[in-house]
């Protein structure tokens, strides 16, 4: 059978109800309520309205849309889906009391190192910049986050200022700038929902499409093009290899980040690519089944096969699977590779994430 678009812009193919065509001419993401923004599409397969025009589109799209994502959500191949937009397994919506906003609250509440009964603060795109070279041998940390998830409380700017090294009049307009809450006791100036407490990293990982061919129309863009129209089509692949040697080259350090400030570091990650991994590694994540979360963490979930309040299908946590940490034997221990030369301090990031614009940040309680 050939590969096809299994879900296109929340919906699968098939759906053709006034809601599933309406996100569709619009380009919405369902799981957002927003724009879908290309989730793991590059840039490069947007189509422009020249693009448009010369598929006959001009009249099925809103003309408000400069650019149009292809909002290709997840494949379908050799009867396998395969989720390829990290939106679609994990996301938050601008609307309040979304299944899916349930969902992956439920998934934090379950593993994640948050307080009960405070806020919780999500920021998305965290990235961390952080060296040291007190020894004779500089060593440096640069990674990005997917999110960052802790628990929110008040804290005295003069504090921060003091910390950050810089003066509290500055510190209050860019958490101002920023979305901050600010209040004031007395001649104190706080913020309401600083970070205070654990950092848990989450990390999504979703499968990377291979690249088509454009001589035959399998590329992300024709296909998606094809799908639209209603015309027969076929997609890419899913380029299996690629997502897991992304994956491993961070799985070791992340994890260990959380393990170091006390917290969690959570992979999440669909069904399909577990198996993957487990036919094609030797390790079997089936010996790795566990229901507490422990050093490393992977979240694989499923589709639940039930559709929610927008008519597309939910997604289920599949398993748990959770090991430790290499544990490092010499200074000649290979393993060394895989873990981070140097530790980033968890309060001093969060002090630096109120100092940076924020893509997403939502509040929920925890109870």
């Amino acid at each position: 059978m050939k590969n096809q678009i299994f879900e296109l812009f929340g919906y699968v193919l098939d759906k053709q109800d006034d809601k599933a065509v309406y996100y569709r001419k619009n380009c919405l993401c369902p799981f957002t309520n927003n724009i879908c923004d290309g989730g793991g599409n590059r840039y490069q397969t947007f189509l422009t309205q020249k693009n448009v025009e010369q598929n006959d589109l001009q009249n099925y799209f809103s003309k408000d849309l400069k650019l149009i994502p292809p909002g290709v959500c997840s494949l379908s191949v050799k009867d396998v889906q395969w989720i390829v937009c990290p939106r679609r397994i994990f996301a938050f919506s601008n609307q309040e009391n979304t299944e899916h906003n349930d969902f992956v609250v439920s998934i934090l509440k379950k593993y994640c190192e948050l307080i009960p009964n405070k806020n919780i603060g999500i920021w998305s795109e965290v990235k961390v910049k952080y060296s040291d070279d007190s020894d004779d041998e500089a060593k440096s940390f640069d990674y990005t986050f997917d999110y960052i998830v802790a628990s929110l409380g008040s804290k005295k700017i003069s504090e921060l200022a003091e910390k950050l090294n810089l003066s509290e009049t500055k510190i209050r307009k860019q958490a101002e700038d920023n979305g901050y809450t600010i209040a004031v006791r007395g001649e104190d100036y706080y913020i309401e929902d600083f970070p205070a407490g654990k950092l848990n990293i989450i990390e999504v990982m979703t499968s990377s499409t291979s690249g088509g061919n454009k001589e035959k129309g399998t590329t992300i863009q024709q296909s998606f093009i094809d799908a639209i129209k209603g015309n027969k089509h076929e997609s890419p692949g899913i380029n299996y290899r690629q997502v897991w040697a992304r994956m491993v080259s961070q799985l070791i350090v992340k994890s260990q980040i959380g393990t170091a400030w006390g917290s969690k570091t959570l992979w999440i990650l669909q069904d399909s690519l577990s198996d993957y991994i487990t036919k094609s590694t030797d390790l079997n994540l089936a010996k790795l089944i566990s229901q507490v979360a422990k050093e490393v963490n992977i979240v694989s979930i499923k589709y639940d096969g039930e559709t929610d309040e927008n008519g597309c299908l939910k997604l289920k946590e599949h398993y748990l699977y959770a090991g430790e940490i290499p544990k490092i034997t010499s200074d000649t221990d290979f393993n060394k590779l895989l873990q981070a030369p140097i530790i980033p301090a968890m309060e001093e990031i969060s002090c630096k994430l109120i100092l940076k614009k924020k893509k997403k940040k939502i509040t929920v309680k925890i109870k």
